[in-house]
């Protein structure tokens, strides 16, 4: 093996680089530096995270914080980052993944832990060697037919195998029969009571900002990522889009200059105008989970009005106080962050989670920011759900509701919502939803009744219906979003 002389730890400097992406300021790009300056080959890459990939700031720090320690690693032992092969990156991961690592595995027997961190780090080391062998065509250190970059996930799996035949080698010692128990999803009550503990923090801008973010989360079921990279210019796209919209004179000037007092008044008149032709929703189009192609949020009318005002005061008040005076330029993200240098003044992903996760276990309600979205994903399979039972009766189809829910909101597999039609069986036997007759004499009457509804010539006998309930002091029960009984 060739020598090679260490300079130094290798560390991450943050106070070096401005870096944005599609001209939007992202924050302080991490720099990959030893005694004698930057390590180039670690740089690149964390260069092609945060610019052209567009990741997250913070995953192309942990990325880089693990490639320091892998490239140290390797130093110690004598080897260019481009020599390493698999049985190196079995002995990093063995010591822990530390640069001071000094295990070595005896035999091909034995395995990884397979904890979360190491398999982080296991993940931010296969990216890198992908980065320079089938981006830029670097010549990779070749191990039993396989080079780093072309190992996969599965690596250290099955026993008595190389690991670069084998499918990954990790130990499941971490998983043994432990259920994980899933975090509950919040509702109606708990979800009144974190709102109102939300709107009753002293600073009315913070206050009204994750007021809009949870409603966001609850009401039209987006993501974090979703919430956090909702620009200002897409929202106006979403108005400006309707057919509707565009029957407003000049309405191209209207949108650019939506801060004109004038121009408040008619897209907010716009939008009441589309809530009473019964149009529910405007459609956003926001970064998706995993990177990829946009996607597309609805986002309530009412909803979408409180969001447009809040863009014209209380996120204005963001930009005259924290940027102009700091003379930066502010993101176009709708939820800017006081802290104007961090992630380039956009309210993080972290940042809302960690708010409404504290306030959940101050108020020691089962559930966590994430599960708001849970909740509006629950209620639309209920609405399905509900919808084909009133359709298709005792005849009704578990794949027809789980489909459907996978399409409207955006799940590539639709088992990942079987939990959610789970608990809304468990509703309806626990609590009778949707509507269940208890004494079976009733059962005959009240289905005659919902057929008669049903029937077209219903008119005369449901006022006659309604006026009897009101002799009798019976007043209806109302839910809101729910529109199907089931009998």
């Amino acid at each position: 093996m060739r020598a090679i002389t260490s300079y130094g730890r290798t560390r991450l400097d943050h106070s070096a680089l401005d870096f944005q992406v599609d001209g939007i300021p992202a924050g302080k790009m991490p720099l990959a530096v030893n005694d004698l300056g930057v390590v180039v080959v670690v740089q690149a890459y964390i260069l092609e995270c945060c610019v052209r990939a567009g990741d997250h700031w913070r995953t192309a720090e942990k990325h880089g914080y693990t490639l320091c320690e892998w490239y140290d690693f390797l130093q110690r032992l004598g080897l260019s980052i481009f020599d390493a092969h698999e049985g190196h990156l079995r002995n990093f991961l063995l010591g822990g993944g530390k640069r001071t690592g000094n295990v070595v595995a005896v035999g091909k027997t034995v395995q990884v832990p397979r904890t979360k961190t190491n398999l982080a780090k296991f993940k931010a080391v296969i990216a890198f060697y992908d980065f320079w062998q089938n981006k830029r065509g670097k010549i990779l250190k070749s191990f039993r037919g396989t080079t780093i970059a072309d190992i996969p996930e599965n690596l250290f799996e099955r026993e008595g195998r190389s690991a670069a035949k084998a499918e990954l080698n990790f130990t499941k010692a971490s998983q043994t029969n432990k259920s994980k128990r899933r975090v509950g999803t919040p509702d109606d009550d708990d979800w009144d009571a974190v709102i109102d503990e939300v709107l009753s923090r002293q600073d009315e801008n913070r206050a009204q900002t994750y007021y809009l973010i949870g409603n966001l989360a609850r009401r039209s079921g987006s993501r974090g990522l979703g919430i956090h990279g909702l620009m200002v210019t897409e929202f106006l796209k979403g108005i400006s889009s309707e057919k509707l919209f565009k029957k407003t004179p000049n309405y191209r000037s209207v949108i650019k200059h939506y801060l004109l007092s004038e121009n408040r008044v008619t897209i907010i008149a716009f939008l009441q105008l589309l809530g009473r032709s019964r149009r529910k929703f405007i459609y956003c189009e926001v970064p998706n989970k995993g990177g990829g192609d946009p996607v597309p949020i609805a986002i309530p009318v009412e909803l979408a009005i409180e969001i447009f005002e809040y863009i014209c005061t209380r996120r204005q008040d963001i930009v005259r106080m924290r940027f102009l005076k700091a003379n930066k330029k502010p993101p176009d993200n709708v939820f800017l962050s006081y802290k104007t240098t961090q992630a380039g003044g956009a309210l993080t992903q972290e940042a809302m989670g960690n708010f409404f996760n504290k306030l959940f276990r101050q108020l020691e309600i089962d559930g966590t920011f994430h599960r708001l979205r849970a909740a509006f994903c629950q209620e639309v399979v209920r609405d399905i759900y509900v919808r084909e039972r009133a359709i298709n009766g005792k005849a009704w189809r578990i794949e027809n509701v789980l489909e459907l829910a996978r399409k409207l909101l955006g799940h590539k597999n639709p088992h990942s919502l079987e939990h959610y039609l789970n608990a809304v069986l468990a509703e309806e036997a626990l609590f009778g939803d949707p509507i269940m007759v208890e004494t079976p004499e009733d059962t005959p009457y009240v289905r005659a009744l919902a057929a008669k509804l049903c029937a077209p010539d219903n008119d005369n006998f449901r006022e006659a219906l309604r006026g009897f309930m009101q002799e009798q002091g019976v007043e209806p029960i109302f839910e809101e979003g729910r529109r199907y009984a089931v009998i």
